[in-house]
Order: C-alpha cells, then sequence, then structure tokens
C-alpha cells in the first residue's frame, strides 16, 4: 500500500464554510475525507472509519466538542485537532485535557492546519491499521516467513514530476479570475484665470509742516472737606464671655439593605442564595439542588450565580459572553456569533446537569431571541 492509500480522515464541524474548507485542505493533502455535522456523528463515524486524523469544532448542538474528545479518547487513538472560535486560556486547556492532540483557533490559515497535520503524521502511534508509507507507526509484532520471490531487474526510475503546489495554483487562480482594471479616467486640470495687475498706488504727498502739540488742560482737583472723628472713650468694660452651648449627640445611621437588581432575585441566606430548591455558594462553589450535589465547570457556575444575580431581568447572550470574560457591557468590546453559541452550550449543559426542562423550566427559562433569565420563584 503506497503512501496516501487509505488515508482517512474525520471532519466534525457544523459550520458549512468551515467544514468545506477543510474538506478541501484534507482532501488535497492526500486523504478521503468523512464529514459529519455534530458530535454524535462524529464518534459513530471515527469508529467506524478508524481515521488517521480527526478534526473537531467544540461550539456544536447536542455534544459540544470537549464531550466528543473524551468519548472518543475511550476507544480511539486518532490524531485528534481541536478547531474553534474559544482562544481563551481556560477552553485550551479544557481542550487538551479533553484529549486533543493540537488546538487551532479560528480563523485559520489553510497551510498553518496543513502542516499541523503533517507534522503530527511524522510522530508515531500504535494504530490497528498503518500506511505502510510511515514506517515509523508500523506493528513489530512478528510474521510467518514468506518465501522470496525470484529476482526481477527493477523498471527504469520514472522522471520526477513536480507537482504544482497549492499556492502557485492559487496565485494562478487569483490572476485568471482577476477582473481587468478600466483605464484610468483623466483628471480635468482646473483653467488657469489671469493675474489681474495691482492697483496704482496714490502718489506720495508730503507731511504738513510740524505744528507744536497742545497742551492737556489738567482739571484741578476740589477739595473735600475732613470728617471729624468720633472721640472714642478712654475706657471700655468687657464683653463678658459666654459659656459654649453642648454639641446635640448624632444619631447614628440606621444601614439600608442593598438594592436587589431584579424582580424574583433569590434573597441570600448567609453564604447561600437558594432559589426553588437550588442553592448556590459563592465562597465554596458548591451547587445542591434538593440536597444533592451538582457538579458545574467554572463557566458553568459563573453563568448560574450571574442569572441568579439579576432574578427575573433578562440578560442578553452577548451579556453573558462578557461575564464569561470577566469583562463590563461596552461597545469596545466584540462578541461574534461563535461566542454566542458558546453561551448556548454552556446552559444546555448546564441545564442538562440541574435536570431542568426548557418546556416547563424550574430555574431558567429562554427568552426567544433575546437570551435567558430566572424561572418564576414557586
Amino acid at each position: 500500500m503506497g503512501v496516501g492509500e487509505d488515508w482517512v480522515a474525520v471532519i466534525i464541524e457544523d459550520d458549512p464554510d468551515v467544514r468545506d474548507l477543510i474538506d478541501i485542505v484534507l482532501t488535497q493533502s492526500g486523504f478521503r475525507t468523512v464529514v459529519t455535522q455534530d458530535g454524535y456523528e462524529g464518534v459513530e463515524a471515527v469508529r467506524t472509519h478508524n481515521p488517521l486524523i480527526t478534526t473537531l469544532d467544540v461550539n456544536m448542538p447536542g455534544m459540544d466538542g470537549f464531550a466528543a474528545a473524551k468519548r472518543l479518547r475511550e476507544f480511539s487513538n486518532t490524531y485528534l485537532i481541536m478547531i474553534t472560535a474559544l482562544g481563551d486560556e481556560i477552553d485550551v486547556v479544557q481542550g487538551f485535557e479533553a484529549g486533543a492532540d493540537d488546538y487551532l483557533v479560528k480563523p485559520f490559515r489553510p497551510r498553518e492546519l496543513r502542516a499541523r497535520a503533517d507534522s503530527m503524521l511524522r510522530r508515531p502511534r500504535a494504530r490497528q491499521e498503518t500506511p505502510s508509507g510511515w514506517s515509523e507507526g508500523a506493528d513489530d509484532s512478528p510474521v510467518s516467513p514468506v518465501a522470496a520471490p525470484a529476482a526481477v531487474p527493477p523498471p527504469p526510475a520514472p522522471e520526477p514530476v513536480k507537482e504544482e503546489s497549492w499556492a502557485a495554483r492559487a496565485a494562478r487562480d487569483l490572476t485568471a479570475n482577476a477582473p481587468h482594471r478600466a483605464a484610468p479616467v483623466p483628471v480635468p486640470v482646473p483653467v488657469q484665470q489671469p493675474v489681474q495687475p495691482p492697483a496704482p498706488q496714490p502718489a506720495y504727498q508730503q507731511p504738513p509742516a510740524h505744528q507744536p502739540p497742545a497742551q492737556p488742560v489738567v482739571p484741578q482737583p476740589i477739595p473735600q472737606p475732613i470728617p471729624q472723628s468720633t472721640p472714642q472713650p478712654a475706657y471700655a468694660p468687657p464683653v463678658p464671655e459666654q459659656a459654649p452651648q453642648p454639641t446635640p449627640p448624632v444619631q447614628a445611621s440606621q444601614p439600608v439593605p442593598p438594592a436587589l437588581q431584579g424582580e424574583g432575585v433569590p434573597r441570600p441566606d448567609g453564604s447561600w442564595v437558594r432559589f426553588n430548591g437550588l442553592a448556590l455558594n459563592q465562597e465554596t462553589r458548591v451547587v445542591t439542588v434538593g440536597g444533592g450535589s451538582i457538579d458545574l465547570n467554572r463557566t458553568e457556575f459563573d453563568l448560574l450565580a450571574s442569572l441568579l444575580s439579576t432574578g427575573r431581568r433578562v440578560r442578553s447572550k452577548a451579556d453573558l459572553v462578557l461575564t464569561m470574560r470577566g469583562q463590563q457591557y461596552v461597545t469596545s468590546y466584540f462578541v461574534n456569533e461563535a461566542d454566542k453559541r458558546s453561551v448556548e452550550v454552556h446552559i444546555a449543559s448546564m441545564r442538562r446537569k440541574l435536570n431542568d426542562n426548557d418546556q416547563n423550566p424550574r430555574f431558567i427559562e429562554t427568552v426567544r431571541g433575546v437570551g435567558y433569565r430566572l424561572a418564576e420563584p414557586v
């Protein structure tokens, strides 16, 4: 079996544009691709085809990429590349902990994806079926001896054919598809206006003879009458001092309870916040439902605590994205559709763990086209 024969790659991606781009890159690299649209189909495709390489998105409906990676590592050692728009440190670390061999952030460069795939194939890994061209991963188990065939003179080596690289093809296509540019429109030259001759200056006139300056008339001041000072007594009796008045005591201000941020906000009970049988402790980061502990990851806990703090007030998906990042809601931060889909995935995962029903919610209610808020208090 020659190099490149029976090379299978599974693509798990819900975005059709990104899925087609990855398909083109891996097909040009010699792979036979199997395309899937969500985590469940991708896991079954890897189980069926046993691929060399698997690309995996994170934000997908149903099973997200982290859960799919853990499921794949239960039975497959395929080279796993996560390709996602989540580029925060916690997301990258979570991807490698789930079982990824490499992590690529969208938007990515096609040549970089191809180089990463080639680099991963150079590393040996035990497989059930390995192409014979990659001797590093070949099985070392002993085989039964086979009689050597009769010596046949080797055929003459064919002339090496220089394969056109994808960069050359891209440059050729770009040149062929570039529209012909029209000739530039000449810029009209402004007509020069004739210069008007300067107006004639009046002839020089002899200044008049010097006249002595007139002396200014200074008005004489009018004498003012001098007021007579009132005689002061030689001795004045001292003014008696008044005793200081006691200052009235200042009344201590009564503490004002902090205003709740939204209608229907659950009341805190010490370090606990309770709502419809759910209890959350910010200090210990513990969540319980009906007395039973619920295991939430960092992002899910932060989203639940933020929703509990605002009650029935509707929180948009963009607002919740900034809450996950630890940022304030200002227009200088950019939130794209992939970030909003990440909020949907985390909310769906949190609902499954809380055993909450989307149609008849007990904890989190979906506001269609806007975002989320707490359900009605029971």
